[in-house]
């Protein structure tokens, strides 16, 4: 609990302050801009709050009902206070964090229609549709990606059979060292794939220390959180468990790293056949990561810091 208190202490005062500014920059008006800073905090809070195991065991002395409702009804107040919109969109809104919330209540072991959903949700980019942005460029729609996303891990870490552990944002010295283990293995192999077929070019980073630090150093830190953080529960610790116990450990690992790579075929210009290829390919590293300490936090640092490398040092 006193890290969770020390990260809503210090990360959560410099995101509204960060916000704050944006939104100052982008000529929003305070009032519009105060709602989406608060719904922004409080989604905030709750995610970091997945990350732990003090609150989660807080929370999972509740009623599970009961939870599952708290969990669905702050995704509507946010939603209003973020600005709201037209009825549809908020029932549409409550819908997909109510099926996050409730799905593991009735099927505790069954994971792939959340799947499904969430990914839908998620890939769709359903927030921009389903967020109202009331000023051009207000940033919204990340509050509806919190929302969801703190909902899927609530209930992945709290209702689902079996529960998804270990979970949190601080890995421990074993998964640091599995973690850039398979990383330093990844890379040669993702160069040999993605750069005879094009996808992979150096690029110019800065050549000042302080720049090259501050963005390798920030680069790692959000893909960590947000973007390896979610892939990773999705499509190692659900995807590829389910996988490899339909289809045994080889063949799982395999049909999983399809999965990853064909999902990625949407970024960017449709069909991205390039990243599809080269993420199938970064997807076994993660596999490996997450199979050698059971823990997605190994996964999450292979991931990140792929990022990093792809983000910073890299034009794809």
């Amino acid at each position: 609990m006193n890290a969770l208190i020390a990260s809503l202490s210090t990360v959560l005062p410099l995101a509204g302050v960060g916000a704050a500014v944006y939104m100052h920059q982008q000529n929003i008006p305070f009032v519009q801009a105060a709602g989406i800073i608060a719904a922004f905090l409080m989604e905030g809070a709750l995610f970091l709050a997945t990350g732990s195991l003090a609150a989660r065991a807080r929370l999972a002395a509740w009623n599970p009902v009961r939870l599952a409702f708290a969990l669905t009804g702050f995704t509507t107040f946010t939603w209003l206070l973020a600005g709201g919109g037209e009825l549809w969109e908020m029932a549409a809104t409550t819908a997909i964090a109510g099926f996050l919330a409730f799905w593991y209540l009735r099927f505790p072991r069954l994971d792939v229609p959340l799947l499904l959903v969430y990914g839908a949700a998620a890939l769709g980019k359903l927030s921009v549709l389903l967020y109202f942005v009331p000023w051009p460029k207000a940033p919204t729609p990340i509050i509806g990606e919190l929302a969801w996303l703190r909902t899927l891990l609530f209930a992945v870490l709290l209702f689902r059979q079996p529960v998804v552990e270990p979970f949190g944002f601080f890995p421990t010295r074993q998964e640091w060292k599995e973690g850039v283990r398979w990383f330093v293995l990844l890379l040669p192999a993702v160069m040999a794939v993605g750069i005879p077929i094009g996808f992979v070019k150096v690029r110019d980073f800065p050549t000042e220390p302080a720049r090259l630090a501050l963005a390798i150093v920030g680069t790692f830190l959000g893909h960590f959180i947000f973007v390896a953080l979610r892939e990773e529960i999705l499509f190692r610790a659900l995807l590829l468990t389910n996988f490899q116990k339909w289809f045994g450990a080889a063949a799982g690992l395999a049909a999983s790293c399809v999965i990853f790579g064909s999902v990625h075929v949407l970024a960017g210009e449709f069909p991205n056949w390039r990243f599809a290829t080269v993420a199938a390919a970064a997807g076994f590293f993660y596999a490996k990561s997450y199979l050698a300490t059971g823990s997605v936090r190994s996964a999450m640092v292979t991931h990140a810091l792929t990022n990093v490398v792809a983000k910073v040092f890299l034009s794809t």
